[in-house]
């Protein structure tokens, strides 16, 4: 079928936002000024490392290694986080993006039913659903990587349409080894959202082959590579629904999107047509019931992947026909990054407590009597405060939150004063533990999974504005 019309569109469709907004909300502001204090810090941690990496001791060079890290995985993902917030869409133009904000995988498949029905289809058809990231399979994922094991549930990386992270993510490993799958990824489309032209569907999803394990273009990261030609995997993933099911069938919206040639968010080339199958699984019988069924299919069912999420429980209803019993919200998840912010703020107390008692003398005797005992006084109220602060943000606390995060920066400055007086004495593994810690933690808690989830925890709403549809942006 082609040229699809939908008659029942009664209005051209909305803007959904589809990107990180936390820019665009003055509530915002704290955590944005963390957020880019943290990211000036980091970059000048990384030359520091850099330049410490080219003294005459060989073993210096093993400081290029926490070098590549910082600047992959802390510094560039965080500029392209500033920068695509403001030359980036922040509604949906057919693609998703990246954590960091980057144009990711083309959504090339749109489906109608419940969540429920793909997981029964995905499963009947050999799909197998991915496991949440969490520390055990990311280890299971890079002990898969580098020993090329099988890993048949592993992880797939989080892409955000609408806001938020993919609801299902299903994959098909090539010859036991995770390093080359199908894997295709889902979002519930928002409550009353048209694509494009006015047609309703109920899901929207990107589905890609991963060729290979290598490193992002854009981030420097390790990740998987892309075949380039996604529409093959968009055919496969339809062609395995439809021949394990008769009674599932596809219609196709003819250049949903112009034919292109461009990148996704790791850099890979990507090549598509621009067609987009609408595939319908309402005449599917579920091979499941509800109680049977994993968290991750119940959370997609709700509406939401997960609390961690800035649009959790915002943007979509739970299935229509989910019974009363599975209704009820029950994503308390603490996201990761409160667990590493909390984690780090314990590590950088210790580690400015040993650079404390290294460097005390000669900071004393050169700042001052009176200087340096302020000072040092200073530092452990800011100690007890920022581990007093670190329990309670551990329990939700929104408040506790910020003063964390105060209480991290402050300590950074402190670190700083010493470096200028101690000189060489501060050079050392404690000093470049606490410096880490210190802007890691601000990275971690001022992101949008930390707010959310201390201000739900705290019992105030959520900024649903975000992720509803409004004609008038």
């Amino acid at each position: 079928m082609t040229g699809v019309r939908d008659s029942s569109a009664e209005k051209s469709p909305g803007k959904i936002r589809t990107g990180p907004t936390w820019v665009t909300h003055s509530g915002r502001a704290i955590d944005v000024f963390f957020f880019i204090v943290a990211t000036l810090a980091a970059v000048v941690l990384a030359i520091d490392i850099f330049r410490a990496s080219f003294n005459t001791r060989i073993l210096h060079l093993l400081l290029l290694l926490p070098f590549w890290g910082i600047v992959a995985y802390l510094v560039l993902p965080r500029i392209h986080s500033l920068l695509t917030a403001v030359y980036v869409p922040d509604y949906f133009i057919g693609r998703a993006r990246t954590s960091d904000g980057l144009l990711g995988d083309p959504i090339n498949l749109a489906l109608d039913g419940s969540a429920r029905e793909i997981h029964s289809a995905m499963t009947r058809a050999g799909w197998i659903l991915a496991d949440d990231i969490t520390p055990r399979s990311t280890l299971g994922i890079i002990r898969s990587a580098v020993f090329r094991s099988s890993y048949p549930h592993a992880p797939v990386s989080p892409l955000l349409v609408f806001g938020r992270k993919q609801c299902l993510a299903y994959q098909q490993e090539v010859d036991g080894n995770a390093s080359q799958r199908h894997h295709v990824r889902f979002w519930r489309c928002p409550d009353g959202w048209y694509l494009p032209g006015g047609i309703r569907a109920q899901w929207v999803a990107a589905g890609t082959y991963d060729r290979a394990v290598g490193l992002s273009l854009f981030t420097l990261q390790i990740t998987h590579k892309i075949d380039a030609d996604i529409d093959v995997e968009r055919d496969y993933i339809v062609r395995s629904l439809e021949s394990a099911d008769h009674k599932i069938r596809h219609r196709v919206i003819e250049k949903f999107s112009t034919g292109y040639h461009s990148r996704n968010g790791g850099g890979d080339e990507v090549r598509t047509d621009g067609d987009l199958p609408v595939v319908d699984l309402t005449a599917h019988t579920s091979e499941f019931t509800y109680d049977e069924l994993p968290s991750a299919v119940l959370r997609a069912a709700r509406g939401y992947p997960d609390i961690g999420d800035p649009a959790a429980g915002a943007a979509a209803g739970p299935d229509p026909d989910l019974p009363g019993h599975h209704r009820g919200d029950t994503g308390t998840k603490r996201p990761m990054s409160v667990v590493a912010g909390v984690l780090l703020a314990v590590v950088g107390v210790i580690a400015d407590i040993i650079v404390d008692v290294q460097t005390l003398e000669q900071f004393i005797g050169d700042a001052g009597v009176g200087t340096g005992a302020t000072l040092q006084v200073l530092r452990g109220i800011s100690y007890l405060g920022l581990l007093f602060c670190a329990w309670r943000t551990w329990r939700g606390s929104g408040a506790a939150r910020i003063w964390l995060l105060g209480f991290a920066l402050f300590n950074l400055v402190a670190d700083g004063t010493i470096i200028e007086f101690a000189g060489d004495q501060f050079n050392g593994l404690g000093a470049m533990t606490a410096v880490g810690a210190n802007i890691v933690l601000l990275l971690a808690l001022s992101g949008d999974a930390a707010r959310v989830w201390s201000t739900r925890m705290s019992g105030h709403q959520p900024l649903a504005r975000d992720f509803r549809r409004t004609d008038a942006d």
